[in-house]
């Protein structure tokens, strides 16, 4: 009698279904001339220095190709603090920035060494779905707060109402994916009243730290008093210099929290990967300011772009305050049908993919969106903004 393993981990119920934005993936890579914009991949041209600095990882005598600590290379560290101190505002010290395998990576080993089955951690909606289904694998309970429309204000009275005392965690994604919502001082400040004298930690998800439009500034909630000590910031580099394959990203904050991650990071990955460190470390070493300040107003210029044709097409959005995501609802172009369906009705008709807006949402039902992103060259965003005015 053949054998085969039919029983999976209850941890893993919630992946059981096919991922809607891989699938959707398969469904435009076979369409001719499809445009994907689903998955954030960032179809930009990476800085010269990474290239160098990782091809001579892997070409120099003096760098041998194996494991780093688990932490990572104290040269990519070094440049990760100095750019914590001059951009975020975080003074931290050696023993409290650690390399990862990406912000997944970093969010992955801070929970695991964090978090115990059946903890609440609250997470503000529309969220990022793999902040959810991450949680949910290590049998935590994800409590979704709304933020409130039209403009995704923080609604603190919402999230006192969450708050019980199985309450472990908070996630802030700022600027959010898939909203583009910018978190403000004082939104932040209310945040920091509201957990004075509780134990609730603090994570924060910044991999668009850069990305902020109309005037706002980025802000990392460990820089305001009262969040400082409870703060774990995550980051990475994927969507900055446009290398989501690589996967280096870092997690900062109190140093026996990074360094238990640390451990925990070392049992799941051992380190993240050598070279691409070194292209990483050496970019955040030559790359001048007006690098990262080019990067913002050029992804201004392209929401600026891309709302505009989403809204003469028909759809009807709050523009993101940051981030490079749309979440626009289609009732008017595509009908009320569920976002699956309307993801492939748009694949079908223009060849233009985005992502099923449902799975960000805890109750997805009636939800009548789909998340686009205009990370692409100016070209594909010309073809695209072409594409919806057929529509």
């Amino acid at each position: 009698m053949a054998f085969s393993i039919e029983t999976f981990a209850r941890r893993c119920d919630h992946l059981q279904g096919d991922n809607p934005l891989r699938a959707l993936t398969e469904v435009i890579n076979r369409v001719p001339n499809g445009i994907n914009l689903g998955q954030g991949v960032c179809d930009l041209g990476t800085p010269a220095p990474l290239v160098a600095g990782a091809q001579a990882s892997i070409a120099g005598s003096d760098d041998r190709q194996t494991y780093t600590h688990y932490s990572g290379l104290a040269e990519l560290k070094d440049e990760i603090r100095r750019k914590l101190r001059d951009f975020n505002g975080l003074e931290c010290d050696e023993n409290e920035v650690m390399v990862t395998a990406g912000s997944s990576g970093a969010f992955a080993a801070a929970a695991m060494a964090l978090f115990e089955p059946g903890d609440e951690v609250i997470l503000f909606e529309p969220f990022y779905s793999y902040h959810r289904s991450s949680l949910a694998l290590l049998g935590c309970r994800p409590v979704s707060v709304p933020l409130a429309p039209p403009d995704l204000c923080l609604d603190l009275a919402a999230l006192r109402a969450a708050l019980t005392p199985r309450t472990r965690a908070i996630v802030i994604n700022t600027p959010g994916n898939p909203s583009g919502k910018v978190f403000t001082v004082p939104e932040l400040e209310a945040i920091a009243g509201l957990l004075d004298g509780t134990r609730i930690l603090v994570l924060t998800d910044e991999v668009y730290e850069y990305m902020c439009f109309d005037g706002r500034r980025h802000v990392s909630p460990a820089t305001i008093p009262g969040l400082a000590a409870r703060t774990l910031t995550l980051g990475s580099f994927s969507k900055t210099f446009s290398i989501t394959g690589w996967r280096i990203g870092y997690l900062a904050g109190p140093a026996r929290v990074v360094e238990m991650a640390g451990r925990v990071f070392d049992q799941l990955v051992i380190c993240a990967p050598r070279p691409m460190q070194r292209g990483v470390a050496r970019a955040l070493r030559e790359l001048p300011a007006s690098f990262y300040e080019e990067l913002g107003r050029g992804y201004e210029r392209k929401r600026d772009r891309f709302c505009a044709a989403l809204a003469a097409a028909g759809f009807r959005f709050a523009p993101p305050q940051g981030a490079y995501y749309v979440l626009a609802n289609y009732r008017e172009v595509l009908g009320d049908v569920a976002p699956y369906a309307a993801a492939l009705a748009l694949i079908e008709r223009i060849g233009v993919n985005g992502v099923p807006g449902d799975v960000f949402y805890a109750e997805p039902a009636g939800v009548r969106s789909i998340r686009f992103q205009f990370a692409v060259e100016p070209h594909v965003l010309d073809d695209v903004c072409g594409r919806l005015a057929r529509l």
